[in-house]
């Protein structure tokens, strides 16, 4: 006797099928409930080691970051460069050197910064005192520019 058969047996009353008895029987409840959302639950991610690599007076090779940042906290100042992502990096070997000074904005130095900064100078950048940190690098070998005033 075939599986259909007997199912359909079970079934009869008076002379007709009623399916819905048949297929009452066989649904099956869900494994899993619905659960709570997932989003923001990562409450342990390791830090992303940002700030300043290299403090005022230590030694630095050319073209190691000096500070990691990721919003414009620390400004590059003599042989430094900032990078796309905000990043500041040595240009040459040297002593670090951290200063405060007062930012003197000026419209053509603003374009050159980062795309994601924004590429408007705010009107209250222009009417306040403004002091940032600006971190330099002092170079070993210093150039030879001058000349003693007997050699000319």
């Amino acid at each position: 006797m075939s599986l259909l058969s007997c199912l359909s047996g079970l079934g009869k009353i008076g002379g007709f099928i009623q399916p819905t008895t048949i297929l009452e029987s066989f649904v099956r409840d869900a494994s899993k409930k619905a659960g709570s959302s997932t989003r923001n639950r990562c409450r342990n991610t390791p830090g992303k080691r940002r700030g300043i690599k290299v403090y005022d007076g230590q030694r630095i090779p050319s073209g190691k970051i000096v500070v990691s940042q990721y919003r414009l906290q620390i400004l590059p100042g003599w042989n430094t460069v900032m990078l796309p992502n905000c990043n500041i990096m040595a240009l040459t070997h040297g002593r670090v050197i951290i200063t405060t000074e007062k930012v003197q904005p000026k419209q053509e130095e603003y374009e050159k910064l980062p795309a994601r900064l924004g590429k408007v100078m705010p009107d209250h950048l222009l009417q306040e005192n403004i002091y940032k940190p600006h971190i330099h690098i002092l170079p070993d070998e210093q150039h030879q520019y001058f000349k003693l005033t007997e050699q000319i």
